[in-house]
C-alpha cells in the first residue's frame, strides 16, 4: 500500500430481530496502520456490508464467527485485480459473494429501479424472472464446483429465494397502491410462489424470509377485502402461521418501534409464550435504557444539512414552529412505507406552523461519492413532499448519538420552543398528527 493512502472502512451488519435494525462501524487502515480488528456483533446468521474506499463487499456472518480478509492493491490501481482476499474458516463463503457480485453486481435494487419506474408490472416481471433465473444458475453451478457448509447452502437458497418473492410482492403493492397506477397483473406474475413456502418456521430468523412474509400477509389480507390495519395483520398472521409463530411474528412486527421507550411499554403489557421472554426481555431492556437519554423538556439538538437545492438547512431556523422528525435511509423497507404518511401529515398541517422534515442518513454499502445521487433519486421515486435533508457520514453519526437513532424509521417531536416532546415518536402511520395538534395547541397559549 502506498505511504501516502488510508483506506476507509465501514462494516453495516443487518440484523432479522429486532426489525429493522442495524449496526455500523467505521475505521480506516494505512500503511502505519495496516491491520485492525473491526467487532460488529452479529445476532444470527446474516449479512454484513464491508465498504472500503469505493468497493462494497457483501458478507455473511454468524455469532462468533470471525472474518479475516487481506488488502491486496491499492483502490483503483487495476479493475481486474482484486482488492482483498479472503481467508479464515469462512473464506469459501466470502469468495461466493465476491464471484456473485463480479458477475452480477447489485440485481435486488436493479430490479427495485425497474420496478418504480416501468409503466406496469410486465416489464418488471421480465426483468425479475430473467435475473432471477442468472442467480439461480450461477447458484447451482457454483455448488457443484466449489465446497460450500450445508447451513450456508440452506441460508443462501432461502436468501434467493426469499429476497426475489419480497420484492415481487412488494411492486405489486408499490405499483398498485402507492403509485395509484391500474392495470392488470399478468396471470403468470405469482408463479414463483411456488418455490417459497409461506410458513418456513425453519427461517423464522431470517431477515430475507421474515421481510417476505410480511409483505405476503399484506397482500392475503388485501384480497380478502379485510379492513387493513396493524392489528388487523397481526390476528391474520396467527390465523395462517399458528399461534407460536404467529405470536413470534407479533413480536418481530412490533420490535421495529424497540427504541421507543412508550411504544415498548404500550405494546408489550400482554403476555407472550414463554419460549419467547428472551425477545420480550430484550426489547425491554434497550426500551429503559433509552429512558435515561433525550428526555421530554431537554434542548434538540441542532443540525446544518443541506437540502435537495444545495442550500443549508438548521433545526434552530424553524424555531416558533412544531418539527417532526423522520430519520431514513433508501432501502429501509419500513421507512418508504411510512412515507405516504409522511406525505399526508404535510397536507394535513399546510399554512400551520409545523415543519414535517426527513432526515436520509444515506445508502448503506454505497460509496460516499454515489451517496448524495441515490438520496436524490430515493426522495424522487418515492415523492417525498417533506423537507427533504440529507446527512453526510459525519453528521449521520452525531445525529444517531445525539438522537440515539439505531433502529429506522425513528421519528422525534420538538415544540415550538425547540425542546424535545417526545424522542422516539409515533410514526405518521401509528396517530402522531393527534400529538402534533396538542403541541400546537400548547405553542399558542
Amino acid at each position: 500500500m502506498p505511504q501516502a493512502q488510508t483506506l476507509p472502512l465501514n462494516l453495516v451488519t443487518y440484523h432479522s430481530f429486532p426489525g429493522y435494525d442495524t449496526n455500523s462501524v467505521r475505521d480506516s487502515i494505512s500503511v502505519d496502520r495496516n491491520e485492525i480488528y473491526i467487532n460488529n456483533p452479529s445476532r444470527t446468521v446474516g449479512k454484513s456490508f464491508l465498504t472500503i474506499a469505493d468497493s462494497t463487499y457483501q458478507i455473511v456472518g454468524a455469532p462468533g464467527d470471525t472474518v479475516h480478509l487481506i488488502i491486496l492493491a491499492k483502490s483503483g490501481q487495476n479493475p481486474t485485480q482484486p482488492l482483498i482476499a479472503f481467508e479464515g474458516k469462512t473464506k469459501a463463503v466470502q469468495q461466493y459473494y465476491q464471484a456473485k457480485t463480479r458477475l452480477l453486481e447489485d440485481p435486488l435494487q436493479a430490479g427495485m429501479n425497474e420496478g418504480m419506474r416501468a409503466a406496469n408490472l410486465v416489464p418488471f416481471q421480465n426483468m425479475m424472472d430473467e435475473t432471477y433465473q442468472k442467480q439461480d444458475q450461477f447458484w447451482m453451478a457454483y455448488q457443484n464446483k466449489h465446497t460450500l457448509p450445508d447451513w450456508f447452502k440452506t441460508y443462501e437458497t432461502n436468501a434467493l429465494n426469499c429476497a426475489d418473492a419480497w420484492l415481487r410482492v412488494y411492486m405489486v403493492w408499490y405499483q398498485t397502491e402507492y403509485q395509484k397506477k391500474i392495470q392488470v397483473i399478468p396471470a403468470s406474475y405469482y408463479a414463483f410462489k411456488s418455490r417459497i413456502k409461506v410458513k418456513n418456521l425453519t427461517a423464522l430468523y431470517h431477515y430475507d424470509y421474515l421481510r417476505f412474509l410480511r409483505e405476503q400477509l399484506f397482500w392475503e389480507l388485501r384480497q380478502s377485502k379485510q379492513a387493513l390495519s396493524s392489528q388487523a395483520l397481526l390476528d391474520y398472521a396467527k390465523k395462517e402461521l399458528g399461534q407460536n409463530a404467529g405470536a413470534f411474528f407479533e413480536i418481530w412486527e412490533l420490535s421495529g418501534s424497540v427504541d421507543n421507550p412508550n411504544w415498548v411499554e404500550t405494546q408489550f403489557k400482554k403476555q407472550f409464550p414463554a419460549q419467547f421472554d428472551y425477545l420480550v426481555d430484550y426489547i425491554k431492556q434497550r426500551a429503559r435504557y433509552n429512558v435515561k437519554l433525550l428526555q421530554a423538556g431537554d434542548k434538540a439538538p441542532n443540525f446544518a444539512l443541506v437540502d435537495a437545492n444545495d442550500s443549508l438547512i438548521t433545526l434552530s431556523q424553524y424555531k416558533g414552529q412544531v418539527v417532526y422528525l423522520s430519520f431514513w435511509f433508501t432501502t429501509c423497507g419500513g421507512c418508504i412505507g411510512e412515507m405516504p404518511y409522511e406525505n399526508k401529515l404535510v397536507e394535513q398541517f399546510k399554512g400551520k406552523p409545523v415543519k414535517i422534515v426527513s432526515i436520509c442518513i444515506g445508502t448503506p454499502g454505497a460509496a460516499d461519492e454515489q451517496q448524495l445521487r441515490k438520496w436524490k433519486a430515493a426522495s424522487k421515486r418515492f415523492g417525498l413532499k417533506t423537507i427533504d435533508l440529507y446527512a453526510n457520514r459525519a453528521w449521520a453519526k452525531t445525529l444517531s448519538e445525539k438522537y440515539i437513532v439505531s433502529t429506522y424509521p425513528h421519528y422525534v417531536l420538538i415544540s415550538a420552543d425547540g425542546k424535545i416532546i417526545e424522542n422516539f415518536a409515533d410514526r405518521p402511520s401509528q396517530g402522531i398528527a393527534a400529538k402534533i395538534e396538542k403541541a400546537l395547541a400548547a405553542g399558542s397559549n
